[in-house]
């Protein structure tokens, strides 16, 4: 870095947006400078020890922010899953800096372990991260200035993820995103829309599997092969204020399509995320009694290029109803 150069970690993110179509873009340098795995890992010696330079494994928790939230909650214990504020972020705290994008981003560390896949988390410490998360949404969602919050995860370099160690990424916004804007106008014009979408799978044989009040499903038009969403049977708006059967559920049922996609496509790379209505919908809203919260499960088995990225539309290789098929030869 030059003396003419800005420290790039003090120059706060923003948003811009697109004047064409007003889709916002976050600006944020310090991004830029976040590590990988071949950053961190020393070239020789102590590279087979993740202890020794992964900031997630436990013992080195001084090598990242102070947790806002941890299974167990008793410090005293060894933990389980930890969510830590994120020290590259999209957004910075309301408030924080002036004309800064406001918001809240955090990291979930998933495991204890340097686990490189959600597989090798027991599936009862897997139930845990997803409580934490719940538990950190609805912190969130009592936050001033905060519209709407997701978690999502990138599995797999192809899908984002800079770090092997598993860990997925809660982000809350002061606005509310282009897509949940989209769908809460679709379900303002129709309140039945998820349950006829929930009919239709299962009428057309492209439900993978149900658990909790929670239905896995191949979408009738999938942006890949695979895709699947996890959709609570019943109408409510947020994830965090789902029963913690329905929180079990969305666990077991996400480690359960990792293992059927490594089995369908062995080592494919995701992401998913989670789809909630903002945060301070009227109670005459429409899309407060239709709204179903769900996840959406995206493997990255072919690139986005020019057409899909240009367009918004995408192109699969695969029909939803042999997806579905498929995904559901290979239960374990």
């Amino acid at each position: 870095m030059t003396s003419d150069q800005p420290d790039r970690r003090d120059v706060p993110p923003r948003m811009v947006h697109d004047p064409l179509t007003g889709r916002p873009v976050f600006v944020a340098p310090q991004r830029g400078g976040k590590p990988d795995d071949r950053a961190l890992r020393p070239p020789v010696g102590g590279a087979d020890d993740p202890l020794g330079w992964c900031p997630f494994c436990a013992g080195n928790e001084s090598a990242t922010p102070p947790d806002h939230a941890r299974v167990p909650v008793d410090a005293s214990l060894p933990w389980r899953a930890r969510i830590v504020p994120n020290a590259f972020p999209i957004v910075v705290e309301p408030g924080g800096r002036a004309h800064a994008a406001a918001g809240i981003h955090d990291v979930v560390i998933e495991s204890p372990r340097h686990d490189r896949s959600i597989l090798d988390v027991a599936p009862e410490a897997w139930r845990d991260v997803w409580m934490v998360c719940q538990a950190r949404l609805a912190a969130i969602s009592a936050r001033e200035g905060i519209a709407w919050a997701t978690v999502f995860k990138n599995s797999g370099p192809g899908a984002g993820a800079s770090l092997e160690h598993v860990h997925s990424q809660i982000v809350g916004l002061d606005i509310v995103p282009p897509a949940i804007r989209a769908e809460l106008e679709a379900v303002r014009q129709d309140h039945a829309l998820f349950a006829r979408l929930i009919a239709s799978a299962r009428a057309g044989g492209r439900v993978i599997a149900e658990r909790g009040g929670l239905v896995a499903l191949v979408p009738p038009a999938p942006r890949q092969p695979y895709e699947t969403w996890i959709v609570a049977e019943t109408a409510g708006p947020h994830f965090h204020g789902a029963a913690s059967e329905a929180v079990h559920a969305v666990a077991d049922l996400t480690r359960d399509l990792a293992g059927r996609l490594d089995r369908v496509s062995p080592g494919c790379h995701y992401n998913w995320w989670l789809h909630q209505a903002p945060f301070r919908l009227a109670d005459d809203d429409a899309a407060a009694r239709g709204w179903h919260w769900h996840v959406e499960v995206l493997p990255r088995l072919s690139e986005f290029a020019g057409f899909e990225i240009g367009t918004g539309c995408h192109i699969t290789t695969i029909s939803a109803e042999e997806s579905a098929h498929r995904l559901r030869a290979v239960a374990s």
